[in-house]
């Protein structure tokens, strides 16, 4: 068995490499870390603008669908709604209910 056959080299390679990029990093990781840190801080704060953002779309989000239903609930008091389209509603949904009790859940054999 030859001291540096194919597997033995590559260990060898592999071992070579290592040790270099250590070497390498403690000599660059000073600078690296002090040329990552703005970056860094530049990415905190596209996060936290990003996060701001987020809340007020759902704060606009709240208040339109408050609105919609405030006026929904507007119009209800204001107009009576015809028997007609209730009970269609009413019997649309028994007819739902009667189809989906039949089947079995998700997971259930």
């Amino acid at each position: 068995m030859p001291l540096f056959d194919e597997k033995n080299q590559k260990l060898l390679l592999g071992f070579v490499v290592g040790a270099a990029a250590g070497a390498l990093a403690t000599k660059l990781g000073p600078s690296l870390a002090a040329a990552a840190k703005p970056a860094m801080k530049s990415a905190m704060k596209l996060a936290l603008l990003g996060a701001e953002a987020g809340r007020e779309f759902v704060a606009h989000a709240k208040e339109a669908l408050e609105d919609a239903t405030a006026e929904a609930g507007a119009e209800l008091k204001s107009a009576p709604v015809a028997t007609s389209t209730v009970t269609k509603t009413v019997d649309n949904t028994q007819d739902i209910v009667a189809a989906m009790s039949g089947r079995k859940g998700v997971g259930s054999a």
